[in-house]
This record gives structure tokens, C-alpha cells and sequence, in this order.
């Protein structure tokens, strides 16, 4: 035991006395924590608008007029043809184009079909989605209104059932981005702290020598490892609780579940980064080659945790590679803890399999380390 608090009071020591592996270890993560959320935004603030008028009639001009109401879309007003519209749309200068057909008022007055043509600039999908729904909201909302209005018109057995719909979104109420993408991107800071950072650590030793006579030494290879891990295990720890300081003191995310819960959860994912971080070094023989392997993963581990795209539309394979993805079981684990409130038991398969997974991780980074310093 005096021997592994050796190795940590060494470790906190070369920390400590190197500058620039403190910002990079403690101030890089929360200034990028602080601006990423503004950065990686799901919502649509601006969608340039135009319109093609077959019709003319007082309708079209409504609906037309009705859009000027809205903070998001920007008005390029009417459009004489198609190809103008199409030059447009290449050349980014609208995102939505909506085309009325001729006699549009007639045949709405008289009952009959018609349909209005919505185009969209689809080089953004994501904008071009939720502008498409957006358009589509504004002119339901009008045609809703018209038919209210024009209700008396009908005849009784013309009058079609009327339906109100209200919406509850559970867990995020405002439908604000940030009470996903905000827990998220601490995930990925964490990772990085427990992946990265580590793996790099201990390359640089090997490349300096300092390795070698720490071979020598009587210090046996587990001592060794845990010696270097636990002190990045506490500055990872220290900088998941600076990040819950600031989701709720900038961005207002509150943990809704039980906190020690989450810290010990996190406590072990960590040593899942850590024991990955220390795998990589020792079948690395520079920095170089461990930054493209950890890269190499973390990409695949951002990609498939359900942080930007959901799990449940990814093809069967994603859903296979997963269950080597221990970012994904975490982040499970921060959106049922920190969104919902969830108690132990709607986590508890994570946490076990988080766990297994620091066993044999870690297991294996031992084995792999004694095995290189033979």
C-alpha cells in the first residue's frame, strides 16, 4: 500500500509541476464544456422562405402573409417561375419553397382535393426536416382557422369531426437541446480524461526511458498501474463534478435522480477509460500510434452512443457493436439519471455491464503490460 501512494504522490507530482498538462487535464475541458452546447445547436434559427403563386387568390395571400408572423422564417416574397426559384435553392439563398396550384381557393371552397408543393434544400437534412415541419405547422394552423371560420357553409352532414390536440413532452418539457446535448458532451470530456489523456501518459515514459527503470525497480506492474491510474481517476472524478457545477449554474440542467448514484456510476466508467487508456500505451510504441488508436475509438463511441442520432434507427450491426461501447451504456445511464430521475434499478444492467467491463479491461491492460516489460 506505502508503495502505490508513492507511485500517486510521484504521479500528482509530474501533474502538478507541468503546466500545460494542467490545462489540458482540468481548464481545456470545462472552456470547451461551457462552449460546445452554444456550438452544437439542434434548433433552427433563421430558414429563408419563397413562394410560387399559381393561383392568386385572397387564401394564398393569407397563408402567404402568415408566415411574415413567424421569428424564424425570413420572407423572399413571390417568385415568378420555377426556374428562378430552382437557381435560387442552388445557390443557397432559400431554404423552403412553396408552390400553390391554380385554382388552390376554388377547389378548397368547393371540398375538392388539392395540394400545395413544399420544397426544400435538402444539403442540411436536419434543416431541411424540421423546416418542412415547421412550414407545415404554420399552414395546418391556417387551414385550421379557415375552416373554422368557414364552418357555416357546410351542411350539417358535410361538417367534419372536430379534433384538439394537446402535447406533454416528459423530460424535457421545452424541447430545449441543451438538456441532451449538454449532459452528453461531459460524457465525451470525461472519456477523453480517462482515454486519452492516460494513454499518451504513459507513452511519453516509454519514449523518455522513465519506464525502463521502473522495470528495474522491485514495484510490481499491477503497483505500477494503479499508481498511475488512481490519480487520473481523481482529476476525471473532480472534473464530472466541476461539469455538474456548471450544467446547473450556466445552462439551468438540474441531476433529477441521485447523485452519489451517478458519481459511482461514473467512478466506474472511468476505470473502464483508465484500464482502455492503459491497453492502448502498452501496445503502442509512441504517442503518435496511441492518439490514432484512441481517436480511432472515440469516434466509433461518439457515433454509435445515441448522443446525435438515436440507438433505436441504427441497423442490426450498430446494435451488435454496441455491446463493446461502454459510452453507450453510460450515456444510458446520464440520460435515465439526469433527465428522468431514474432510481438504481432502471440502470442497473449498465452498471453491470460497466463493471464486467472494467474487470476485464483492466485485467487485460495489466496482462498486456507485464508482457511487454519481459
Amino acid at each position: 500500500m506505502r508503495t502505490i501512494l508513492i507511485l500517486i504522490k510521484k504521479e500528482f507530482l509530474q501533474v502538478f509541476r507541468n503546466p500545460l498538462l494542467m490545462s489540458i487535464l482540468i481548464v481545456a475541458p470545462m472552456v470547451q464544456f461551457m462552449i460546445f452546447p452554444f456550438c452544437a445547436d439542434y434548433e433552427i434559427k433563421v430558414l429563408d422562405i419563397a413562394f410560387i403563386d399559381h393561383d392568386g387568390s385572397r387564401i394564398t395571400q393569407d397563408i402567404i402573409h402568415s408566415f411574415d408572423a413567424s421569428d424564424i422564417f425570413v420572407s423572399h416574397g413571390i417568385i415568378q417561375n420555377k426556374k428562378d426559384a430552382e437557381k435560387m435553392i442552388q445557390h443557397d439563398k432559400i431554404d423552403i419553397l412553396v408552390e400553390f396550384p391554380n385554382q388552390f381557393e376554388e377547389d378548397l371552397m368547393n371540398g375538392e382535393a388539392t395540394r400545395i408543393a413544399i420544397t426544400a434544400n435538402a444539403i442540411n437534412t436536419t434543416k431541411a426536416g424540421i423546416g418542412v415541419g415547421y412550414t407545415q405547422e404554420i399552414i395546418g394552423g391556417y387551414m385550421q382557422k379557415f375552416q373554422e371560420d368557414n364552418m357555416f357553409i357546410a351542411s350539417e352532414e358535410q361538417i367534419p369531426a372536430r379534433l384538439n390536440l394537446s402535447y406533454i413532452y416528459w423530460y424535457n418539457e421545452q424541447m430545449n437541446y441543451k438538456n441532451l446535448i449538454v449532459p452528453g458532451i461531459l460524457v465525451i470530456l470525461v472519456t477523453l480524461i480517462g482515454c486519452y489523456v492516460t494513454a499518451l501518459n504513459l507513452v511519453r515514459e516509454k519514449e523518455i526511458g522513465t519506464i525502463e527503470q521502473v522495470n528495474v525497480t522491485p514495484i510490481r506492474r499491477w503497483q505500477f498501474l494503479i499508481g498511475k491510474m488512481i490519480p487520473f481517476w481523481i482529476l476525471g472524478m473532480v472534473e464530472f463534478i466541476m461539469g455538474l457545477f456548471i450544467m446547473k449554474l450556466v445552462f439551468g440542467i438540474t441531476v433529477q435522480g441521485s447523485i452519489p448514484m451517478l458519481l459511482g456510476i461514473t467512478a466506474i466508467y472511468l476505470l473502464v477509460m483508465l484500464g482502455l487508456g492503459f491497453f492502448i500505451s502498452s501496445v503502442s510504441e509512441n504517442q503518435l500510434q496511441a492518439m490514432f488508436i484512441v481517436l480511432f475509438l472515440f469516434i466509433i463511441f461518439v457515433l454509435l452512443s445515441g448522443l446525435f442520432t438515436p440507438t433505436e434507427g441504427m441497423p442490426q450491426w450498430a446494435h451488435y457493436t454496441n455491446y463493446l461501447n461502454p459510452m453507450s451504456f453510460y450515456m444510458e445511464v446520464i440520460k435515465k439519471v439526469v433527465l428522468k430521475g431514474s432510481a438504481f434499478v432502471s440502470v442497473q444492467t449498465e452498471t453491470i455491464v460497466l463493471s464486467v467491463m472494467a474487470v476485464i479491461v483492466n485485467t487485460g491492460a495489466i496482462l498486456s503490460y507485464q508482457e511487454k516489460s519481459k
